[in-house]
């Protein structure tokens, strides 16, 4: 959607609903690939993003369409962020890009549909464990639909007066019902909990109900996105609720070495196969986020240390290593060897003796063709 058609299209619409703040942000994101074609109309887009950075009708847009707070502790319930920015491309799992293109491929025909009687995908509920782009994907979404994303602010929103924090809950979902945006409720297992749970009170069983109501009736100019760590507590009647279920796996190895591609593009033109295999073996089990939270420091640590980036990410792979145990360092050697990396390779990696890798592992055609070096 990043075509100039499509840009009109959601700025006229934006600018219609009023929602000056969101086309303020994508007017700003719009305007530099237009300047790379068109050089010539560099003065006018200075005057444009000028008029874009002021902040006094933003404000004055803020105030028309408040945010709804908690009466008690005057916290607002939600966080708003006009279509999201992103320093780098999201690296999805196959299954997982095929599941959100097919999100936006329907709205990219949604009057089609509404034709046919049939409505867009309304709802996603995103499940998988911590780190692996849940949010992101909440973020990512509004950013290809332009819309503005509204969070959920749990620590606002759960208030210690009966009956409160269902109040709170009602409110912030009305509120966006109202608004033309994706609402993310993230750690929904918190909120949506198995009704038939002894240990809480009868208030948030009766809360569960009306998200549930919620989900089925979400208007279709609206996305309302559920996010969980924790599957298994979610009540089974929310699980048939949701339009689309898309389930978060950790990366696989194919998926951490395009990941560390496009983490590293900026410093390389492409990492070594093998430095990039032997990183994607010690990364196994991990989610995208601690990998990228890696990956970040050793390209800091070259900085700071005035080394090269390889160097970095040598060191980087020795910490893996001698933070394995010795079967997980068994295990990547058993990746590594499938790889055909040799027995050396494999033993400066891992940190085990050539001749335990000798007993504990067949060895590779490879390996016995080059004698292990």
């Amino acid at each position: 959607m990043s075509d100039i058609e499509s840009e009109f299209v959601h700025l006229a619409r934006l600018a219609l609903e009023g929602s000056r703040s969101d086309v303020a942000a994508l007017v700003k994101r719009a305007i530099r690939p237009i300047l790379r074609q068109r050089p010539d109309l560099t003065d006018l887009a200075k005057r444009v993003l000028a008029l874009a950075a002021q902040d006094g009708p933003v404000r004055a847009q803020r105030e028309s369409h408040p945010l709804p707070v908690d009466l008690d502790s005057r916290l607002e319930l939600l966080r708003r962020e006009p279509i999201p920015e992103m320093g780098v491309e999201p690296t999805w799992p196959a299954s997982v890009a095929q599941e959100l293109k097919a999100v936006l491929d329907e709205r990219r025909i949604e009057a089609e549909l509404r034709d046919a009687g049939v409505a867009p995908t309304r709802s996603l509920l995103l499940i998988g464990p911590p780190g692996v782009g849940k949010t992101l994907a909440a973020r990512w979404i509004a950013r290809q639909l332009c819309r503005p994303l509204l969070t959920l602010d749990l620590a606002a929103v759960m208030s210690s007066f009966l009956g409160r924090t269902g109040n709170n809950i009602r409110v912030v979902l009305d509120y966006a019902r109202r608004t033309p945006s994706v609402l993310l409720l993230d750690e929904f297992d918190a909120i949506a909990k198995r009704r038939d749970d002894s240990a809480d009170v009868g208030e948030l069983k009766r809360l569960v109900t009306v998200l549930l109501q919620a989900v089925d009736e979400w208007p279709t100019e609206g996305l309302l996105v559920a996010a969980t760590n924790h599957p298994d507590l979610l009540d089974p009647a929310v699980w048939r609720r949701f339009d689309r279920v898309i389930r978060f796996p950790l990366p696989t190895s194919e998926d951490i070495i395009l990941l560390l591609a496009t983490l590293l593009s900026a410093d390389c033109d492409a990492l070594p196969s093998d430095q990039a295999t032997i990183l994607a073996a010690l990364f196994g089990g991990q989610s995208f986020a601690d990998i990228t939270r890696e990956v970040v420091a050793a390209r800091r640590s070259a900085i700071v240390n005035r080394i090269s980036l390889p160097v970095a990410l040598d060191d980087l792979a020795a910490r893996l290593s001698h933070q394995a145990t010795t079967a997980q360092r068994i295990e990547v050697a058993r990746t590594l060897q499938r790889q055909n990396v040799s027995q050396r390779s494999i033993s400066r990696t891992t940190g085990l003796s050539r001749d335990t890798i000798r007993k504990r592992l067949p060895e590779s055609a490879t390996n016995r063709t080059h004698g292990g070096s």
